[in-house]
């Protein structure tokens, strides 16, 4: 994950904008009886934090003084920063977004990039033809282009796990919610057969699962891959 920052020892500090704590009834600044809020954005946050410490060990830190504290906000997307970034990171969620689409950015703040992005991707997944031909030509003058160079590209470093298709950080194949005006985002990616071995190989961790937390792109948990990289990137020990 060249260029991206890890949190030292897996601290990673945090607060929130005020209305969001509002919003969930909090009675502090930080996670503290998180579970007895109210729902939305500011309780999805907690309960991600909180998952991804009992998987990875990683401890979320409530400090907004620090310059690198994590902006926990509200907004118009779901979206966070990649990394550690020295100047300051972010977690913005829209409201009503689901739990899974909150659970997936906090991956990004912890160090994981999107596993379909990965170098070698070529060998596990095929992406459909309109999306390797906007790839090829598109720019960033267009929603979609920019949506398309951002988030589908590979990424040139060496990925330091096999191939995960039950990752968190994998996209579904039907991507229709992105672009509901082309028809064709309905369906952007096949596993090859290398890509559905690696599936049949990792579904096994979510057996007591829905069958939908099975499939490629799942939104439901952190998988066995992802935990164990934020653990090496970010120097957890123990």
């Amino acid at each position: 994950m060249h260029g991206v920052g890890p949190w030292s020892g897996g601290a990673v500090p945090y607060h929130f904008e005020p209305a969001l704590l509002q919003e969930a009834g909090a009675k502090g600044t930080d996670c503290r009886n998180w579970s007895q809020w109210r729902a939305g954005s500011a309780k999805q946050a907690c309960q991600a934090m909180d998952e991804w410490t009992r998987v990875s060990g990683v401890r979320f830190v409530p400090d907004a003084k620090r310059l690198d504290s994590v902006s926990i906000v509200r907004g118009g997307a779901t979206t966070g920063t990649m990394g550690r970034l020295p100047a300051g990171n972010r977690v913005t969620i829209e409201p009503g977004v689901t739990y899974g689409s909150v659970l997936h950015e906090f991956g990004h703040v912890l160090g994981l990039m999107h596993e379909h992005q990965r170098p070698d991707r070529d060998d596990y997944l095929r992406l459909e033809p309109f999306l390797t031909g906007l790839l090829q030509r598109c720019t960033f003058l267009t929603e979609v282009c920019r949506d398309v160079r951002l988030s589908f590209p590979k990424v040139g470093v060496r990925a330091k796990t096999a191939y995960d298709p039950c990752s968190l950080m994998h996209y579904l194949a039907n991507q229709a919610p992105r672009h509901p005006q082309d028809k064709r985002w309905a369906h952007i990616f096949t596993l090859t057969n290398k890509g559905q071995g690696r599936l049949k190989t990792c579904q096994g961790q979510f057996a007591a699962l829905p069958a939908r937390c099975r499939k490629v792109g799942q939104k439901c948990a952190v998988s066995k891959s992802d935990a164990e990289l934020v653990r090496r990137f970010n120097g957890v020990v123990g």
